[in-house]
């Protein structure tokens, strides 16, 4: 079981903002979303956790307390098999719930950056990057695929990130699931355990 939501910025007017926040069940992220210094990353954060608690609530969840994995994944403890992740970026959230780990990510298209590809990609995907035509989203489509499959994983920036190559387009990699989509000139992809 996957289930996969999608909220563009325009969702959210400033009267709705105010209730969702509080609607929110988790006191610790109302108080985050409240520190961000941009109005719009403080609106896609709560889009994000807002889709969060309803899917966790559609998916059965009763008790939607956080606990957080050593590198800062959360999770529902009463409900092990509930998983979830959310992104947020661009204009854009997103969230996905699953019987099993589940990873996501969100960009909006992002330029071609050739030391973060240098850092990030392996010598095979810095290849399979150099024979695309739109390297703006070649670069992001790479970019969240990874970024997904190391949110699914849940360890985050500590995996060796050269050492893992996920050339898009491969139905079955790294004993996962690939979901990838374009919005709006945001590219998503969703990595779920086989």
């Amino acid at each position: 079981m996957l289930s996969l939501q999608i909220t563009h910025l325009d969702s959210l007017s400033s009267a709705s903002f105010r209730e969702r926040l509080e609607a929110l069940p988790w006191p610790e992220k109302r108080q985050r979303i409240l520190r961000y210094r941009q109005e719009k990353d403080r609106q896609l954060a709560l889009l994000a956790w807002s889709l969060a608690a309803a899917m966790l609530r559609e998916a059965g969840a009763e008790d939607l307390t956080l606990t957080y994995t050593s590198q800062g994944k959360p999770f529902l403890q009463q409900h092990p098999d509930i998983h979830f992740n959310l992104s947020h970026g661009g204009e854009m959230a997103v969230c996905a719930v699953s019987d099993r780990p589940v990873g996501a990510d969100i960009e909006p298209l992002l330029p071609y950056d050739a030391e973060m590809a240098a850092f990030a990609f392996s010598p095979e995907e810095r290849a399979w990057l150099a024979e695309q035509g739109d390297t703006s989203l070649a670069f992001t489509r790479l970019w969240v695929k990874k970024e997904s499959y190391l949110k699914c994983l849940g360890s985050g920036l500590s995996y060796p990130l050269q050492e893992l190559t996920l050339i898009p387009g491969a139905i079955r990699q790294q004993h996962c699931h690939f979901i990838e989509k374009q919005i709006r000139n945001h590219r998503i992809c969703v990595c779920q355990s086989e």
